[in-house]
């Protein structure tokens, strides 16, 4: 992940891009520590969380500033893979294909996977996989849950960055309905097993979703353009304004705080400024990673807005 120990606390934990929590005016080791909230196990779990708001808030803030020079697709396309039919008899590895053509900063996220199992499953657990390409491909995921007999869905809500995905269960262990495609207005090719279809308006990439070996699983699936991907493959670009985003979370924390007392060195009025002065920081720097910011690389996620210009008419 790109975030990892991109920014650290200090040079106790060296960090990726150089720059650290107590470089910030008035953040020390200290001030961590005092800030971790009752619920919170040590002043790393606090500095987790801190990291973790700065960073959703710098990628909803360069979201919104983007908007002002780009259309951007949130989402490409949304669908389910299957419909149920009669108990799948096969052995070994079953379940469904996708493959899609991904734009350079797109996901594809499975938001849930159906099953229509004919015996309930509860320990151990019903176990889907989740393959790069195929089963001799990488083992990107393993999902877990019980399961009773009928219908039931398996929430996921993961985002992948392959460009095909085997969604795979061991049809030897499980007795489960099979499945075959369901169909859609838009598929170019179309059978009970295979169905392809557009990923784009243009272009001509096409995507499928296959069943294999009986199937057994009907996924539902969102390709989405992220700008958490856009800004983790361009990180450096907005370094100092992540930077100063911790600063204006931990002094928003120390604001709020009652655990002070009038012997703390960062008193609130304190904070109160200091707040200020990250917050104008982070927005200069914000504004300007983005000011003159060309994504060439991807025309489908990010297609530049037109400039309009209006002359008067004159009499």
């Amino acid at each position: 992940m790109c975030w990892s120990n991109y920014i650290t606390p200090s040079q106790d934990t060296p960090s990726r891009s150089g720059l650290y929590a107590n470089g910030l005016p008035g953040v020390t080791l200290n001030l961590l520590d005092e800030l971790t909230k009752d619920e919170q196990s040590d002043p790393d779990e606090f500095w987790d969380y801190v990291y973790n708001l700065a960073r959703v808030n710098l990628v909803n803030d360069i979201q919104t500033k983007l908007s002002d020079k780009f259309h951007f697709d949130l989402k490409l396309v949304t669908r389910e893979t299957s419909k149920f039919n009669s108990e799948n008899i096969t052995s070994g590895l079953a379940g469904v294909t996708l493959e899609y053509t991904l734009p350079k900063y797109a996901r594809v996220q499975i938001l849930s996977i159906g099953v229509n199992s004919l015996s309930d499953y509860g320990s151990p657990e019903f176990i889907i996989y989740v393959y790069e390409d195929d089963a001799n491909g990488e083992l990107l995921d393993t999902i877990t849950s019980e399961i009773t007999e009928g219908r039931n869905t398996i929430d996921v809500y993961q985002d992948y960055e392959a460009d095909k995905l085997f969604i795979a269960y061991d049809a030897s262990d499980y007795r489960l309905k099979s499945t075959e495609n369901k169909y859609y207005a838009n598929c170019s090719y179309f059978d009970k097993l295979s169905c392809t279809f557009p990923c784009y308006a243009y272009g001509g990439y096409t995507a499928s979703v296959t069943q294999v070996n009986g199937g057994g699983l009907n996924v539902k699936f969102v390709i989405h353009c992220s700008i958490d991907k856009f800004i983790c493959e361009n990180i450096n670009l907005f370094k100092t304004a992540l930077w100063y985003r911790i600063g204006v979370e931990l002094m928003m924390e120390r604001i709020r705080t009652d655990k002070f007392n009038r012997f703390t060195t960062l008193t609130k009025e304190r904070a109160e400024d200091l707040l200020k002065f990250c917050l104008d920081e982070y927005e200069k720097h914000a504004a300007n990673s983005v000011k003159n910011l060309n994504v060439q690389e991807d025309d489908i996620c990010f297609e530049c807005k037109s400039t309009v210009s209006a002359r008067p008419l004159l009499p």
